[in-house]
């Protein structure tokens, strides 16, 4: 199919559709076709970040999300997923960098970046009573409310005694893009 006829708005909605209904190969062409387009189509580059992640492509992710956040820093499902990156990487003073902008918003999305920052800090106790604290709130992304529910339940059965990085790398990991429910997920912001 060509997508020459359709316009952007038009190119991005099938993407979305695309990506909802796990056609993830059409997803990437539709987007790839916006961003030749238009490269500095924040949202799209978000996308396709986050389809690279969910494919496992993390560096190409990584560089996806960077994109996204330099082009609009108020992204804040954006900042949120390069900052799950750079947890899940181990470069946890760059990803307390990228969340901290999150923290002190009033909504789900702050309390799971909040939390995200406490369990690469070896800080389960924190990190549960702030999951407990989001899923508490409005889930404007139900599939993020599910991931971090997932997060919660994995760090509460490790508990207080969280020994080391790796326990809290692989509870993170356990919900990883590769997986049958992924964080990072491009449907995220498909509300937006």
């Amino acid at each position: 199919m060509g997508y020459d006829k359709l316009d952007n708005e038009e190119l991005l909605r099938l993407a979305l559709d695309a990506i909802n209904n796990g056609r993830d190969a059409d997803s990437l062409v539709m987007l790839k076709t916006l961003l030749e387009r238009d490269p500095k189509h924040v949202y799209a580059q978000y996308l396709l970040a986050a389809q690279h992640a969910q494919l496992g492509m993390f560096e190409r992710a990584e560089a996806g999300f960077r994109a996204a956040v330099a082009g609009a820093p108020d992204l804040a499902i954006a900042r949120f997923q390069l900052g799950q990156l750079l947890v899940m990487k181990g470069t946890i003073e760059e990803a307390t960098q990228m969340l901290a902008p999150l923290a002190d918003r009033g909504d789900a999305l702050a309390a799971y970046a909040r939390a995200l920052v406490a369990a690469a800090n070896e800080d389960a106790p924190t990190a549960v009573r702030e999951l407990d604290q989001g899923l508490a709130l409005p889930q404007e992304i139900p599939a993020l409310a599910g991931d971090m529910q997932r997060l919660r339940d994995r760090l509460s059965v490790q508990g207080a005694d969280l020994a080391t990085m790796q326990a809290t790398e692989a509870a993170l990991a356990e919900t990883n893009p590769i997986g049958a429910n992924p964080m990072f997920l491009a449907s995220y912001g498909r509300e937006h």
